[in-house]
């Protein structure tokens, strides 16, 4: 940290991130929501480079229902082989509205990745 840096030191009273929420838990079956989980597999990644990965859930009519993405980086295992690429694989869980108009069957899902940096 920089000496000349004038910023206070975080205490549990003086930093928003630190005070804890109170709240009752809320029941899946009455506000009517469902989970789904997302298995995801993105080949033929280089090693030592940041990937960042998107997942889009889209209703029959095109809508976004959730979206969630990440980071990663993976770690070559050995040095032995160069010319090897990784593999990422994540289980994602969304929450989705319920209801009797909703069909899983019909959800489309979009994995999208990008090398960044």
């Amino acid at each position: 940290m920089d000496e000349n840096c004038n910023c206070n030191k975080c205490t549990k009273g003086s930093c928003d991130l630190c005070t804890t929420i109170i709240a009752d838990p809320a029941d899946p079956l009455e506000h009517g929501a469902r989970l789904l989980t997302v298995k995801i597999k993105v080949c033929n990644v280089c090693f030592d480079k940041k990937v960042a990965v998107a997942v889009i859930i889209y209703d029959e009519c095109g809508k976004i229902l959730a979206f969630r993405g990440f980071t990663k980086k993976i770690c070559r295992p050995n040095e032995c082989d160069e010319n090897a690429c990784g593999t990422i694989q994540r289980k994602l869980v969304f929450v989705l509205p319920a209801g009797d108009e909703f069909d899983p069957s019909k959800l489309k899902i979009v994995v999208k990745a990008n090398y960044i940096y």
